[in-house]
């Protein structure tokens, strides 16, 4: 089973930061490029077949959206 690389895109200090297991991997001026980052990072891991996923939270630390790249094999009821 392939394990998720999971990028949060995440406010510090001020500026923001991409995270990949709670360590920072890129840091970012603005949210915006933070955001883009996490997203290029989550379809990188998914182009190297894996399964990727990009987090981004809200100014306030709190997620606002999640997006997932590749083939995630859980199946859901909802």
């Amino acid at each position: 089973m392939t394990k998720r690389q999971v990028f949060h895109s995440v406010p510090k200090g001020d500026g923001w930061v991409v995270k990949k297991g709670g360590e920072v991997v890129s840091n970012h001026r603005t949210q915006k490029a933070s955001e883009a980052a996490a997203v290029k990072a989550g379809h990188r891991a998914q182009d190297s077949g894996g399964l990727g996923q990009a987090v981004l939270h809200k100014s306030d630390g709190t997620i606002r959206e999640e997006r997932t790249y590749g083939n995630d094999p859980r199946t859901i009821k909802g």
